[in-house]
């Protein structure tokens, strides 16, 4: 018995270095080129795997793919279905089959990652069991959606061979640049994700909002703001604005989220402080205005600090306010600011920029030659190389205004330089609290 159990022990451990020793393979046979200032990464055949969720419960394979990821035909999806490139929980299956819980889906794709920033990723803090960089704007932080090897942690592991893993414990936003704490170590993961589980951990954010404060807050100006839901609840606390407000996924799909209105379910409770400034000093004006603010777009740089950590928070509880990322698309911003924006018509249509497209960039319905490779197929036949050899720009948002600035959590601060569009150092925002 003992011999036994001493076997069961083994037997994980030695999967686990497998696994870990394939991982490691896998980065390292990443092929990355920085060129016209964005990271591309050559192309390669991938599994995209999920577990069903709650919403495809009772509905049929064929469905999900159609109403999901709809970048391609029903009859498309139908042959990838019918030829294994679509299969469920690792089998052929026929596309009528009703998909239930605990079922695994599996797209096998030549896959075509988007374009990221080429910026160089800035160490700011390290030690052995601890990695704190500045993240590019426009660079997810961790594989998701359309983006695998062009994540941070991919990137940084890529970077850095000499460490074989990196923890991921806070996330931010792709669109989002600044601060990210990584772990090397589980023992460090878990002491850094019970610090901001718990509340302890503090974030103070950059944001350049569209319009300007008052000099001077009041209940009077308070009285005037015109909140959208009644759920909403905004006061003062001394030079900052508490922002109260519950959040709603809008579409699981886009990734979109709203203010909770009355009657609303599954709402999560979301609270920020937004700084306002008054009596700047006139040293640190950029122009005749208040403190941060730029006349020449009516913009204003702020202070933002998550009491909670909603995905979108911020971005929506500015716009709650009237006072949206001046370069926000999807939270009442624009999109014609600075380089933002990428431009690239002719690539928009059929380019795998979004998540959709990247899931379902498979071969069309060309069969399968005899003794050729599944890899070999999928590359052949894929209908984004045919239509361009390589990955270009595409139409998307690259970046918005909002930056992770500082972080402070068990007992340390880390920070990191402030974007190019802050009008003034974030030092003077700060003010007496610096």
């Amino acid at each position: 018995m003992s011999s036994n159990h001493g076997n069961m022990e083994v037997l994980p451990r030695e999967a686990k270095r497998r696994k870990v020793a394939s991982h490691a393979n896998e980065v390292l046979a990443t092929e990355y080129e920085v060129r016209d200032g964005y990271r591309y990464v050559k192309p390669y055949v991938f599994a995209f795997e999920t577990h069903a969720k709650q919403r495809w419960f009772g509905r049929t394979l064929l469905e999900i793919f159609t109403t999901e990821f709809g970048s391609f035909s029903p009859e498309y999806y139908a042959l990838a279905i019918d030829t294994g490139r679509i299969t469920l929980n690792g089998k052929l299956t026929p596309p009528t089959t009703v998909v239930k819980n605990g079922d695994l889906l599996c797209h096998k794709t030549h896959r075509h990652e988007p374009p990221v920033s080429g910026d160089t990723i800035e160490i700011a803090h390290e030690t052995p069991d601890l990695l704190v960089v500045s993240k590019p704007a426009g660079v997810p932080t961790h594989p998701c959606g359309a983006y695998r090897f062009n994540s941070l942690h991919f990137i940084l592991l890529h970077m850095r061979p000499d460490i074989p893993k990196l923890h991921v414990v806070h996330r931010l936003d792709r669109l989002t640049s600044g601060v990210v704490i990584l772990a090397k170590t589980p023992s460090k993961a878990r002491a850094l994700s019970a610090s901001i589980a718990d509340r302890t951990a503090s974030k103070t954010y950059l944001a350049r909002v569209r319009g300007s404060f008052p000099q001077n807050l009041s209940a009077e100006w308070l009285s005037k703001l015109h909140l959208p839901t009644p759920r909403a609840r905004v006061t003062i606390d001394g030079k900052w604005l508490r922002v109260q407000c519950p959040l709603v996924c809008k579409s699981h799909k886009d990734g979109v989220w709203t203010w909770a209105l009355d009657g609303a379910s599954d709402v999560k409770e979301a609270e920020t402080l937004v700084q306002f400034h008054s009596n700047p000093p006139p040293s640190s004006r950029p122009h005749d205005g208040e403190i941060g603010h730029d006349d020449d777009d009516d913009t204003t740089v702020v202070l933002v600090k998550p009491v909670t950590g909603r995905t979108h928070q911020i971005r929506l509880h500015l716009q709650l306010l009237g006072l949206p990322i001046a370069n926000d698309p999807c939270y009442g911003g624009t999109l014609h600011f600075g380089s933002s924006f990428v431009e690239n018509e002719d690539v928009l249509d059929g380019s795998p920029s979004s998540k959709d497209a990247v899931e379902t960039s498979l071969a069309s319905t060309v069969p399968q030659l005899p003794h050729e490779s599944e890899a070999d197929f999928l590359t052949r036949t894929c209908q984004w190389c045919a239509r361009r050899p390589e990955n270009e720009n595409h139409k998307h948002c690259a970046r918005i205004w909002l930056h992770a600035w500082r972080y402070e959590l068990l007992g340390e601060t880390f920070q990191v330089a402030a974007p190019d569009w802050v009008v003034v150092p974030p030092q003077v925002l700060l003010g007496d609290q610096a």
